[in-house]
């Protein structure tokens, strides 16, 4: 599991106990917060996810990472001399 995978799982169970806490205290504002917190740790996670398999995908077909790298490398170049 990545950093960035475990940090977004934090994250988003402190955002939910947050919001349970702001639902309990009827606090609108700690809960909207808490919501927001339980995104952000979603986002996260899903961030971790994607360098996960993205790292996955290089370990085991490192020469159609590097061509797939070269070809986005040689298509960025040339919508940049535009």
């Amino acid at each position: 599991m990545k950093r960035e995978q475990i940090e977004g799982v934090a994250e988003n169970l402190a955002g939910k106990a947050q919001s349970a806490v702001g639902r309990l205290v009827e606090d609108p504002a700690l809960e909207a917060e808490g919501d927001g917190r339980q995104a952000a740790g979603q986002l996260t996670k899903t961030y971790g996810d994607a360098l996960d398999t993205v790292s996955s995908f290089v370990k085991e077909k490192p020469v159609a990472a590097l061509a797939i790298t070269a070809a986005v490398t040689l298509i960025v170049s040339r919508l940049l001399r535009r």
